[in-house]
């Protein structure tokens, strides 16, 4: 898939910067290939403890809505994880 069709844009950056592919994410996370590929391109959502883990994994220093902002229009990211993050 080509990188245009990726909706979040620094994830996928920063799993370049570290030299990540995305089956060694998807393993990192426990869950399949393909359902990585679904979420990074916006067609699924990743759950609260998947963005916090995939956050941890690529070791990113943005705060959890900021590492997590949409690079094209689409549907807002879901209001628990604005929700819990602000609670942290």
């Amino acid at each position: 898939m080509r990188n245009r069709n990726i909706v979040y844009r620094k994830i996928y950056a920063r799993m370049a910067l570290l030299g990540l592919g995305k089956s060694e994410v998807a393993r990192l996370l426990g869950i399949n290939y393909s359902t990585l590929q679904h979420k990074l391109r916006g067609e699924t959502s990743f759950t609260l403890d998947e963005a916090i883990h995939l956050k941890r994994i690529l070791c990113m220093k943005d705060a959890l809505e900021d590492a997590f902002e949409r690079c094209e229009s689409g549907h807002p990211m879901k209001e628990e994880m604005h929700a819990a993050y602000d609670r942290q």
